[in-house]
């Protein structure tokens, strides 16, 4: 046993006598998992910070991005990440997760057949992402990475809806939540309704959600109906376990609100602060 202590003692010396800190290693990797949920391979885009290599003893919390499979997306939060971890924030590990149908994996299952009139079929695979996330990718990073078990996630519009239900249905997955604004339209408000309910019931674990959208698009507007209402009810509504602000940004196109959603939702996080 002594000697394998003095063996694995050494290896940690040698790898941190080759660090030259001077030099940047942070890197993303695509990393693609035989998945029994999907039936299929999928595929994962993991960001390592510079730290994860200069600190070979150290764990990091990881933050689930949605949408990763815009590849402009991953590299826009990964940049303010890297940014904001120079002062401001730690470093973290990003999971993106590449969504290949947006509707079926991103949407609860409607209970009204109207809905299948705005969203065509199929729709409604979000246990099937939960189930792939919880049973396949959090597995895989925790036999391959040193993660902390507290995790983080953002999504965008449907991304932030599938973000939502998510906290709904598995509770302690996710400590922190920046949704940028999420459907709560969807299926009659149906995320309205779960949302009151989880709201009300959750009373143990401690959530914090910062929610941000913008104005006059079109998506913005109708989104905005629900994302107030919900918002409203919330405001009269208190509990102490769980975290909600919701800010109204001064930005004008739905695609956009990830230019300052990001970096204000991190700012905002409790547990990533330095």
């Amino acid at each position: 046993m002594r000697i394998l202590i003095l063996l694995l003692f050494f290896i940690n010396f040698l790898f941190s006598q080759e660090i030259d800190e001077n030099k940047y290693y942070a890197e993303t990797k695509t990393v693609y998992l035989n998945s029994l949920v999907f039936n299929k391979s999928r595929e994962l885009q993991i960001f390592l910070p510079d730290e994860y290599f200069k600190q070979p003893e150290k764990k990091f919390k990881t933050i689930y991005l949605f949408d990763s499979q815009n590849q402009r997306i991953f590299n826009y939060v990964k940049g303010n990440i890297e940014l904001l971890s120079m002062n401001h924030i730690e470093p973290l590990i990003i999971v993106g997760i590449v969504t290949e149908d947006r509707w079926f994996e991103f949407l609860p299952v409607n209970n009204n057949p109207e809905t299948l009139k705005e969203y065509e079929p199929p729709i409604g695979g979000a246990d099937t992402l939960i189930n792939h996330i919880k049973n396949e990718v959090e597995p895989y990073l925790k036999e391959n990475y040193r993660i902390e078990n507290s995790k983080l996630g953002i999504g965008h519009s449907l991304g932030g809806t599938f973000l939502m239900y998510f906290n709904i249905k598995e509770p302690t997955f996710f400590e922190s939540n920046i949704l940028l604004s999420p459907n709560f339209t969807y299926d009659n408000e149906q995320l309205i309704k779960l949302t009151k309910k989880f709201y009300i019931e959750n009373r143990k674990v401690s959530k914090e959600f910062f929610i941000y959208s913008g104005y006059k698009d079109s998506y913005e507007e109708k989104f905005n109906k629900s994302l107030f209402k919900i918002n409203n009810w919330i405001r009269k509504n208190e509990n102490e376990n769980i975290k909600w602000e919701y800010e109204k940004l001064k930005i004008d196109n739905h695609g956009k609100i990830w230019l300052e959603g990001i970096y204000k939702g991190l700012l905002k996080i409790k547990s990533i602060k330095t």
